[in-house]
């Protein structure tokens, strides 16, 4: 079981985004915004195992929203 390296997760994260386009919305708008929850992303990625990496993404895109519309 291997983590991914930063190469890896950046490329993970831009292509589940990519994917997802009906996630993170608030995000999306302020390019801030996205690129430090892309940051944050790609940090979980690599303390997490690469075969749950759709799991740990669709999980902290979760919370992230969750938590924005408090």
């Amino acid at each position: 079981m291997e983590s991914m390296n930063d190469q890896q997760a950046r490329a993970y994260v831009a292509q589940w985004l990519s994917t997802h386009p009906d996630r993170l919305h608030n995000r999306r708008h302020d390019p801030m915004q996205l690129r430090n929850w892309e940051d944050a992303a790609v940090l979980r990625l690599r303390n997490g195992i690469a075969e749950d990496a759709e799991f740990i993404l669709r999980r902290f895109a979760t919370k992230t929203e969750t938590h924005s519309m408090e």
